[in-house]
Formats: C-alpha cells, structure tokens, sequence
C-alpha cells in the first residue's frame, strides 16, 4: 500500500475498505486534488495523481504515486503571471517612519543618499544626536504594499545604521466630506 506524506494545515481523508484491509491514508485538501480508486485483490488501493498549489514563488505541480508501497513527489517550478492592478487614491497612505539607533556621523550622507533615492519618500531626516541615530521620513505607500517599513530598514541597515527602535504610524489620504 502507498504511503502519502500529509500536510498540517486542511486534509481530507481516503479510507479504503474490504473484508481483509482497512486504512486511512491523510491527504491536503485542495481543489484541484484528483483521486484514483481501484481494486487490487481483495482490496482497494487510494491515491492521488497531483494537485497545484499556489506559493509566492509562483505554482508548483506535486504528484503522488502510490504504486508498490512508495510515495514520489515532484515539484516543477512554473514561472508566475505578473497581474497589474490600478490604485485608486482611495487606497493611498502616508507612512510615518521613524528609526532610532546607532551610526557613524561619516555614514550619514550613505544613509541620506539610499532612502533619497526610494520612490514615495519625502521629509527625511538623518542625524546623530548624543550618540543616537535617528532617521525620519514619509513614505507614500498604498493599502495592498507589504514589506514596505523592512524595504526601508533593510536600506539603512545597509548602509550602515544599526537599528535598535523603530516607530510607525500610517495616515488615510483620503478626506472626509460631509
């Protein structure tokens, strides 16, 4: 009989059943999952040819043999449609960035010059003050933009800012009328 390696999130389950055997085999839940049931002997052998499931680093095609006792996996990378989605200014953002922590006084025009050169970026300020570093700024950014704040501490961590605090708070573009 094959054994299936199951994941830990959604399953569903495939029993098979006869007079002589009786098993249980776990398999992840997906739309597109295609079982095969069919007789060997007395009793009944369940399996799934594959199922496509969707990562961030596009799809990827995993199948499942169940033939002579032996699961096989495969996974072929398949390359990702780019989808363009238009921004209403509805959904537009101001970030409020505020990092605080170490750096070189000689660093700050790297620290200046990399966030200067960031699309949305406006108000920056960099400085050292008593030994604290402190980095300012606004960013223009939309509701669906993820990893925006970690795009900008990796910048300044590159170019040499040693983070210890950081602050953000966001504002709704949008005005209200009434």
């Amino acid at each position: 009989m094959a054994s299936i390696a199951a994941s830990s999130t959604f399953h569903s389950f495939c029993r098979t059943k006869s007079p002589n055997l009786s098993s249980t085999h776990l398999l992840p839940l997906s739309k597109n999952l295609n079982f095969r049931t069919r007789a060997i002997g007395n009793s009944r052998n369940c399996s799934f040819a594959g199922f496509i499931k969707q990562n961030r680093l596009g799809l990827r095609k995993l199948s499942s043999i169940g033939e002579g006792g032996e699961g096989v996996a495969v996974a072929e990378e398949q390359p990702q449609e780019t989808v363009s989605v238009p921004v209403s200014p509805s959904d537009m953002l101001t970030m409020f960035f505020q990092a605080d922590g170490t750096l070189n006084e000689a660093a700050i025009p790297n620290v200046t010059r990399a966030l200067q050169d960031i699309d949305g970026v406006s108000n920056l300020k960099v400085q050292v003050s008593e030994g604290v570093a402190v980095v300012e700024l606004l960013k223009q950014t939309t509701v669906q933009a993820t990893g925006v704040a970690s795009n900008l501490v990796e910048t300044i961590q590159g170019a040499g800012f040693k983070l210890q605090t950081l602050n953000l708070s966001f504002e709704d573009d949008d005005e209200v009328l009434v």
